[in-house]
């Protein structure tokens, strides 16, 4: 993994220091070198973290002509058969990286090869001669990259955030619209960025710069459903295979590879797999937060099995110190409370490798959330439309209801499913306002924290990620969850935390190969008899020790209801909602509301608060 930061212009000076600081800010992200290159009209920089061709495949690369520039960040993970086959078409390459390769394969067949990638990425590539520059970005968005323009025309891009600011071609404005999608998602959707002239360029899209004039477009966008039945047993096998080739793919690498194992079946069948493809024990890491938090049980009966080189510790968490080290690590305001563990993992593991490959993804793909068993029993249904809408409604309430960090027997009440079912149905009759309307989980609570303040038109930018119509029934669920939830939390979430570290992750269930057939497989096969995780335990069960084959579903979650009751934290909280404060200038009613927040709610101001302590500058547009 590396960071790359980028500044184009056709009408004014480039600062010579602006590259320079944006490439500094982004050292974490690559710790093994740093380097800046200044060519008229571009300058480019790079960090590099380095994973494949250690020696050979340092950037910003150019070809033998020096028309053509690039900085990347990611992997190719069929790199190698891309340049056989570019070679077959006479080209020659000088090193043995994939980077290269991406540099050929767009000189060969410009942009469509993007359709040719399989691999996690961002990149930047400029033509010095048509003086155009391109840029794209991995079809579910592992890879994050930011751009904006300067009042001045510069068009500017990185890796994060943060070296957008560092260019000091920017002011950031503070945007109501995300701040109010961030109290409901718990993150800022992909789409957008908690800021309003600050833009994230979308997973599976490109961008193209040319004379001042900035053009998007989709590359790529998942279907779902359209493969005719076959032979059940046929499909499980090709499965299987898709799965296994995927992590073979990804153990790729000219330096040590490992795992997160937590002991569920997405990291576990991930370990089971890189062990018939290793020449030595696969390393695997584990960390564990006493009662709170502890899967070492399940991940070591893992290790166990494969026989593994097992690392695991048990880490006791300063929870008001490390809340304060995420606003550093997030650029925007992230609520998901698992970043903390996440990040203590990713640290743990930095100490013994420098890739590791997780399980992310597979709740996503293969339906492993048990919201999807709800969703599941409403079509099995004979009682009618209000009948399906009902047990729709008690699927999605279950879910906001969990995040909102509820205790489990309140989550599991059949009188608050309901009451929320019953409100949702006659607020929301179209299916898709319901699982709108749902996934917002702040949407009673939000109007108190605001205050006398137009509450921002939230809804509608957050519908920007309804399906067209002819996504149907479960797969709707899955559009949104892999749409929207994946790339705004859970890939945000992980990227952050192992780069902040100098650790690069991979995720085989993202290998694009896999995606693209498990989508196009019926629902009512991917959703088989309302077993989560259907097809993954018909294909992969053989590989998981019997401790976790009946194993419930358990997120890497951290318990809220408890750390927000901790004394650190209260002192936190009590200083961002102090009067004068960036959150009370923001959000007035924020006092009053805290008394009848969740815990999850109360962490999600709170984050909020402390990330705003930071960055109140970008409060200035609202005065």
């Amino acid at each position: 993994m590396c960071g790359i930061a980028v500044i184009v212009s056709n009408t004014e000076e480039i600062s010579e220091g602006a590259i320079a600081r944006m490439t500094e800010s982004l050292q974490h992200r690559g710790p093994d070198a740093q380097t800046c290159i200044q060519l008229p009209n571009c300058h480019l920089g790079h960090t590099r973290l380095s994973i494949i061709d250690v020696s050979g495949g340092s950037q910003p690369m150019t070809e033998e002509t020096e028309r053509y520039w690039i900085v990347f960040n990611g992997e190719i993970y069929n790199y190698r058969e891309l340049r056989r086959d570019l070679e077959r078409q006479g080209w020659h390459f000088r090193t043995n990286s994939d980077t290269e390769v991406l540099l050929r394969a767009y000189q060969a067949h410009g942009e469509a090869m993007l359709t040719r990638l399989n691999g996690q990425f961002a990149f930047v590539i400029w033509d010095s001669v048509e003086r155009q520059l391109f840029a794209a970005r991995d079809r579910i968005g592992e890879k994050p990259l930011y751009w904006a323009c300067s009042s001045q025309g510069a068009c500017i891009l990185a890796s994060e955030i943060k070296a957008l600011v560092a260019s000091g071609l920017i002011q950031p404005k503070i945007d109501l619209v995300a701040v109010d999608a961030y109290l409901a998602l718990l993150y800022v959707p992909p789409n957008r960025t908690i800021y309003e002239n600050v833009h994230t360029l979308r997973p599976g899209h490109a961008l193209s710069w040319k004379n001042g004039q900035l053009r998007q477009w989709s590359y790529w966008q998942p279907t779902y459903s359209q493969q005719p039945t076959s032979d059940p047993q046929e499909l499980i096998e090709k499965l299987r295979f898709l799965i296994a080739q995927a992590v073979q793919r990804q153990m790729v690498a000219d330096v040590p590879v490992g795992a997160f194992l937590s002991g569920g079946l997405d990291s576990s069948t991930i370990v089971a797999l890189m062990t018939q493809h290793a020449n030595q024990p696969v390393s695997t890491f584990a960390v564990g937060f006493g009662d709170l938090i502890d899967e070492l049980p399940y991940a070591r009966s893992v290790a166990q099995a494969y026989q593994t080189n097992h690392q695991e510790i048990q880490v006791s968490i300063p929870v008001g110190e490390m809340l304060e080290r995420m606003t550093a690590v997030y650029d925007e305001p992230f609520a998901d409370s698992s970043n903390i563990p996440t990040y203590c993992l990713a640290e743990f593991a930095r100490r013994h490798v420098k890739v590791a490959l997780s399980g992310d993804g597979g709740d996503e793909l293969f339906g492993g959330y048990d919201w999807y068993r709800w969703l599941f029993a409403s079509h099995g249904s004979k009682s009618g439309i209000g009948r399906i809408t009902g047990l729709h409604l008690i699927a999605l309430a279950w879910r906001v209801l969990t995040k909102l960090g509820l205790p489990f027997a309140a989550q599991k009440d059949a009188a608050v499913y309901a009451h929320y079912g019953a409100s949702y149905q006659r607020r929301y009759p179209d299916l898709w306002e319901h699982h709108l309307a749902i996934s917002t989980g702040l949407n009673t609570n939000r109007s108190q924290l605001w205050g006398s303040q137009k509450i921002p038109e939230t809804a509608a930018a957050i519908r920007q990620y309804q399906p067209s119509p002819d996504v149907k029934s479960l797969d709707r669920a899955t559009d949104f969850d892999l749409q929207c939830y994946l790339p705004g939390d859970i890939l945000v979430k992980v990227d952050r935390a192992a780069m902040a570290h100098g650790l690069e992750t991979r995720v085989p269930f993202l290998d694009v190969d896999l995606v693209e057939f498990v989508l196009s497989l019926p629902w009512q096969l991917r959703f088989q008899d309302g077993t989560l995780k259907y097809l993954l335990r018909q294909s992969c069960s053989n590989l998981w020790p019997d401790a976790l084959q009946k194993r419930s579903k358990q997120g890497f979650g951290a318990p809220v209801w408890n750390w927000i009751r901790r004394p650190d934290v209260q002192n936190l909280l009590q200083r961002v909602c102090k009067p004068g404060s960036p959150l009370v200038a923001l959000l007035p009613g924020c006092l009053a509301a805290l008394p009848n927040l969740a815990s999850q709610q109360v962490w999600t101001v709170l984050c909020l608060g402390l990330w705003l302590e930071e960055r109140s500058e970008c409060l200035n547009s609202l005065e």
